[in-house]
């Protein structure tokens, strides 16, 4: 006999096995109002598989109980006891967040309701979740689908960005631990799937739901709309449904930011005062000041970021059954997102040879000077016996002004039918395809002038208040006398991610037998992501040099005096100017007309001419074919999958197999020249002709797993897994382009990597969970992972022409373990009776250890894996009673690594982060509720450092955020 969740799992349209048992809950379209009693809610999980309707999950119809014993459960407690049970329910090891009503996902952000879940820690773009790790392993190593379906993303890799997607039309997420067959391979940590609402899983008739609300980010003083709705129709004999739920919303955030820009390591050449007079000493002098190695920062910046993020989202589902035993689903989402920032930056740039600098035991620079003009003045004798060393330097003490318009125009979709048929009892079928696609636009202006000081200025490590400073004069780094242009880069790079999938899954169901039942599949996949690069590199530095006067009245000072708060140190006031005004000075006859990086002025008329040429003028865009990204991937795969089981245990194993074929486009640009740019440091390219290549790459995975379970008792539930899975590299990684630039003294390159292999890892999994109630329940579990072929974006030093640079792109080769413990749990406590049976909470906490072994070692510093946090922990406290819902929840990791290499080929480490959330809501009526949410109540900082915690490298400051409204459901 079939089980009454077969037709039910994953919704119609998802292309992942009916067989995966934590699909099995029933009319989750709508959990806020669900009948349980309290008597029957420590069954045994077999005995739950057999209730008779997907409607009537508490159990059989026919438990006698008694009537008082009844408790409807709503809103937080009714998502948790989805949740719950789509746990409980599972086949391998999964967790789950539900909707708490229908268009009402417990957070306004979907990445921010994941964290609350065991092993789960998100990253923030503009303190909005964005991306998710799971168990130590990063957006990167975790498949995220919807629907069952891979949607394209217009990021650079295939991380999924759920910023992107409004969280009232999601009716379920759920996290598979411990893969399946049947699952979709690619996630290492984990797998995701996001269920859009079903209009037959729902109740019949005509039902909408709306919100009206607003947004205030406390950094902006800004209060920016929020809207969404959602409208379901069935009819009464639940043959045909539709759903369609819209939003749109329109945030402005700021983040504010004090940063080091990497440090070096190395030995740079210092000036130090020797006999009363100025010395220049190499690394390899014996009067050095310290020993081996030292690290110095390459520049301390000050910044602030304000942006407008626009977001519009749709999604719909048809849904029709002509036939008891044959279902039909259409499906989409449709996703617009647009950010557009202006970033002020004030950047203090600290370039060798330093002026007498300090360092501590560590060979950390304390403190160091520039060197500049009246250094010079007061020592001519210097600069004549050094002028080789020091010339291309400028050796002139300089602030970058940085006025940077950024923009991020994106837009993903994805469309989908399933055919789902029984032609008899114990055989299903199943046909699935689908299309997604996503685009992105980025134009950005980034306009650098330079402050061209007259004095020696000085960086201190430790300015007070646990801040780096430079020292300055008011009066003169605001100065429009001494300003000069400089950088000017302007560019407009494209994303094109396009994917197909087809699907088709057979079941048959046996009888009398410890084979429970056979499923067997094959699948098609092709992607194509295309990255285009579009910018004026070839003009970006006609003004390098700081030697280009600015033209009266086109600066004007901003304020940001209370930027981090105020009262650390920072210059009170930034300079902003008209882009448009700004760049219309740039391109001018008459400034390109100026002498400049030593040229005569014959030369510099003839180089101006040569701009003027240049297509769209000197600062207009450009393709760059060497930029260009070009990869399509082929998946071929089949499967087979066993379910066996007995009166308390049940079990699968099976394997899935599948081919990879990708091919790399793209075009090689060979370096034919690199210049100084006089009284600068930075590097200038010339390129020969752009030539076609393409590198093909082919591998074959055998991904075997198996798990199992079994009811220890009625309540107590054990299970273990064991799996093989891969992840396969991102696709702009793949590309075969190559990138340069940098300055002097820290050359930089960049670019993709066509031959890389997938990131391979065994699994070992063990889990014991507590079912106290329906609601309430307590896990612990522990995992190992064994890891090869590890993929890493790393910073190394690679020789090319002549130097030696630090090339940073993903690459292969390291290894190594990652094991861990999870301790989750929820408790509702309605026994208590009266005002506190309304209260309840959950929590969890995660410990993860790993060894990592690489191919090149730090000789300072060993690495473990980028965004493993050994300890996270989240807990909430509910209370819903009253017409009142409210929690508050706290989300906290502990240290953890960023990135290995870095900027400067240094690690990056984040500290410890943790923030309070809360969510409050009231029903004035049956129909209308007020409801307010608050995140980073509290306005946590983020804490950034490199190798060791004396080496500053950022405090950011994205604010609070709060969520108001009304809702409105008929």
């Amino acid at each position: 006999m079939r089980a009454w969740w077969i037709p039910a799992a994953l919704g119609a349209g998802c292309s992942l096995s009916s067989m995966i048992a934590a699909q099995a809950m029933a009319s989750e379209f709508e959990p806020q109002s669900t009948m349980i009693n309290m008597n029957t809610a420590s069954r045994s999980s077999h005995s739950e598989s057999q209730a008779p309707t997907p409607q009537t999950p508490a159990g059989p119809a026919d438990d006698p109980q008694p009537s008082n014993a009844d408790i409807v459960v709503t809103g937080i407690r009714a998502s948790l006891s989805s949740s719950a049970q789509v746990k409980r329910d599972a086949n391998q090891i999964v967790d789950s967040i539900s909707a708490v009503d229908v268009g009402k996902f417990p957070d306004s952000n979907i990445a921010e309701s994941l964290q609350r879940i065991t092993g789960v820690a998100i990253d923030r773009s503009g303190g909005e979740g964005q991306f998710i790790t799971v168990r130590g392993l990063g957006p990167e190593f975790n498949t995220v689908l919807v629907n069952g379906r891979v949607m394209a993303t217009d990021n650079a890799g295939r991380e999924f960005s759920f910023d992107v997607l409004s969280s009232n039309m999601i009716q379920r997420t759920d996290i598979y631990k411990s893969s399946v067959p049947e699952l979709q391979e690619g996630g290492i940590g984990a797998t995701v799937n996001i269920v859009t609402a079903r209009p037959l899983e729902g109740r019949d008739g005509f039902h909408a739901t709306a919100q009206l609300g607003g947004i205030y980010d406390t950094l902006r003083e800004k209060v920016s709309p929020d809207l969404a709705a959602t409208l379901s129709y069935a009819n009464p004999d639940k043959t045909f449904g539709i759903v369609l739920a819209g939003s749109y919303t329109k945030r402005k955030n700021q983040i504010d930011t004090i940063a080091v820009d990497g440090w070096i390591n190395g030995r740079p050449d210092i000036v130090s005062t020797i006999g009363g007079l100025p010395t220049l000493l190499t690394g390899s002098d014996p009067l050095y000041p310290i020993a081996g190695n030292v690290n110095v920062p390459q520049s301390l910046y000050y910044q602030r970021a304000q942006e407008e993020r626009e977001r519009i989202n749709f999604s719909g589902s048809i849904q029709y059954r002509p036939a008891d035993n044959l279902e039909v689903t259409i499906d989409g989402i449709y996703s617009k997102f647009d950010v557009s920032g202006v970033t002020r930056k004030m950047d203090n740039f600290l370039a060798a040879p330093y002026y007498q600098p300090t360092f501590d035991q560590n060979g950390t620079a304390m403190s160091l000077s520039m060197i500049g003009r009246d250094f010079i003045a007061q020592n001519p004798q210097f600069l004549a016996d050094n002028r080789d060393r020091l010339v291309n330097n400028g050796v002139n003490a300089k602030i970058d002004h940085v006025y940077n318009l950024s923009n991020r125009q994106s837009d993903s979709y994805q469309v989908g039918g399933n055919v789902k048929w029984h032609p008899a009892d114990n055989i299903e079928l199943k046909l699935d395809a689908s299309f997604t696609g996503a685009n992105r636009a980025s134009p950005n202006q980034y306009l650098v002038i330079g402050a061209l000081l007259p004095y020696t200025y000085q960086f201190q490590l430790d300015g007070g208040q646990g801040l780096p400073t430079v020292s300055f004069d008011n009066n003169i780094i605001n100065d429009p006398e001494f300003m000069r242009l400089h950088y000017m880069g302007i560019d407009r790079n494209t994303s094109r991610d396009r994917g197909s999938e087809f699907h088709f899954d057979t079941k048959w169901e046996v009888d009398d037998s410890i084979l429970k039942s056979v499923q067997m599949g094959v699948s098609y996949t092709e992607r194509r992501k295309i990255n285009r690069s579009f910018n004026n590199s070839d003009s970006s530095c006609t003004y390098c040099g700081y030697q280009v006067p600015i033209a009266p009245g086109l600066l004007k000072p901003y304020d940001w005096g209370d930027l981090l708060g105020g009262g650390r140190s920072i210059p009170p006031t930034a300079f902003e100017f008209d882009a448009a005004a700004f760049l219309a000075y740039l391109n001018n006859p008459s400034t390109l007309a100026i002498p400049s990086q030593g040229r005569t002025p014959e030369e510099q008329a003839a180089f101006a001419q040569q701009m003027l040429a240049l297509e769209g003028g000197p600062f207009g865009v450009r393709e760059q074919l060497r930029g260009t990204v070009n990869v399509q991937e082929k998946l071929t795969a089949g499967y087979i999958s066993m379910q066996f089981g007995g009166s308390r245990w049940t079990g699968n194993v099976g394997v899935r197999v599948i081919k990879t074929d990708v091919l790399s486009s793209g075009f090689d640009t060979p370096v034919t020249s690199i210049a100084n740019t006089p009284g600068d440091d930075t590097l200038q390219y010339t390129y020969g002709p752009a030539t076609a290549v393409s590198v093909r790459n082919s591998y074959v995975d055998a991904l075997p797993s198996a798990n199992i379970k079994f009811d220890v008792t009625d309540n107590l539930i054990a299970r273990a897994a064991f799996s093989q899975t891969i992840t396969r590299p991102t696709l702009t990684d793949l590309g075969v382009n190559n990138n340069f630039g940098g300055r002097i003294s820290v050359p930089q390159s960049s670019g993709g990597n066509p031959n890389l292999l997938p990131f391979r890892s065994t699994n070992y999994d063990a889990a014991l969970e507590w079912y106290i109630s329906r609601v309430s329940y307590l896990s612990v579990g522990g995992f190992y992972k064994d890891l090869s072929d590890f993929l890493e974006l790393q910073t190394l030093p690679v020789e090319r022409f002549g130097r030696v640079f630090q090339d940073t792109r993903t690459r292969n080769g390291q290894s190594g373990t990652i094991k861990g413990i999870e301790i989750g749990g929820q408790y509702s406590f309605d026994a208590l009776g009266g005002f506190a049976s309304g209260f309840g909470m959950t929590g969890n906490y995660t410990y993860v250890s790993s060894t990592a072994k690489r191919d090149r070692v730090l000789a300072d510093y060993s690495c473990g894996y980028n965004g493993l946090s050994p300890h996270s922990a989240n807990g909430s406290l509910f209370f819903e009673k009253y017409g009142v819902s409210a929690r508050v929840s706290y989300n906290w990791r502990s240290d953890y690594l960023r990135n290995c290499r870095d900027s400067q080929s240094r690690p990056r480490n984040r500290s410890s982060y943790g923030q309070f959330d809360f969510n409050i809501s009231y029903d004035l009526t049956p129909n209308f509720q007020v409801y307010l949410q608050g995140v980073n109540v509290t306005n946590e900082y983020v804490d950034e450092w490199s190798a060791i915690k004396d080496r500053f490298l950022l405090l950011q400051d994205t604010g609070a955020r709060y969520n108001f409204g009304v809702r409105a459901k008929f």
